[in-house]
């Protein structure tokens, strides 16, 4: 399957996100929006670039970085005529995904410049982008040495009790763990309310979850373990762009680990 046919399977057209409350998904930080935009460079992912109030688009790739210059080089189109009718635009829209997770920014200054030896378009870096992340996407692994942990309260007669269990992958849609506890029920369709998981640097996710999957896991040394799949339920948008934020970082030290 193509690119443009996996945006258009995952997202629909891939057009301009109308969110009541877009800071919540907001990329400010130079290092993160420079690291997010190299993976879509790498990967040569296609990107729509909306211009003329979104009523025009034309198709594109990134080309070039240049961090100093504070620009970014992008395809100059196959259609020259609207190519040139988005020079006279202030203001584009750049769309495309990236890992699943759909990427948004505003370009402005768009120049047409020369790049290796071809035609090529040249804006702004951007300020800030929005990383909009599905709920039901993929998941990242959690660290091993020093794993996520999610503390679930059980009710034992009248009293809660805090019970933990270790994370395996995490997503704004859910999270994957693993228990030797056997005092926590984990039959699929259990929910379990007021769950907190720590992020390191990030913040405290307070969440409700249910229990979708379950099955036993026995160790080379007869240890039962539980391998447990677990939906996040009415997640509010603040708490995703906390799982978002990091997920961003997790990449930022994979990438680093596999340089």
């Amino acid at each position: 399957m193509q690119e443009t046919d996996q945006n258009i399977a995952e997202f629909g057209m891939l057009e301009p996100a109308r969110l009541a409350d877009d800071e919540n998904f907001r990329v400010y930080s130079d290092i993160d929006i420079l690291f997010i935009l190299r993976k879509i460079m790498q990967s040569k992912s296609l990107a729509t670039l909306y211009f003329g109030h979104g009523n025009n688009f034309i198709l594109t790739t990134i080309l070039a970085i240049n961090a100093n210059e504070k620009e970014l080089v992008l395809d100059y189109g196959a259609n020259v005529k609207t190519s040139q009718q988005a020079l006279q635009s202030k203001e584009l829209m750049f769309i495309t995904t990236q890992n699943k997770i759909k990427i948004e920014f505003s370009c402005i200054n768009i120049r047409k410049i020369e790049f290796e030896g071809k035609d090529a378009f040249s804006v702004n870096l951007p300020e800030y982008l929005l990383r909009i992340q599905r709920r039901d996407s993929f998941r990242i692994p959690t660290p091993i040495v020093k794993p996520l942990k999610c503390i679930i309260p059980i009710q034992i007669d009248d009293r809660f009790i805090n019970t933990e269990i270790t994370l395996l992958d995490i997503s704004c849609g859910g999270m994957g763990a693993i228990d030797q506890n056997t005092s926590i029920n984990f039959e699929p369709g259990i929910i379990y309310e007021n769950c907190q998981i720590s992020l390191p640097e990030i913040g405290i996710v307070n969440t409700t979850i249910k229990v979708k999957n379950t099955y036993p896991i026995q160790s080379q040394n007869g240890i039962l373990y539980y391998r447990i799949g677990c939906q996040f339920i009415d997640l509010p948008i603040k708490t995703e762009a906390m799982i978002q934020r990091y997920i961003v970082k997790q990449e930022q030290i994979r990438k680093i680990k596999d340089s």
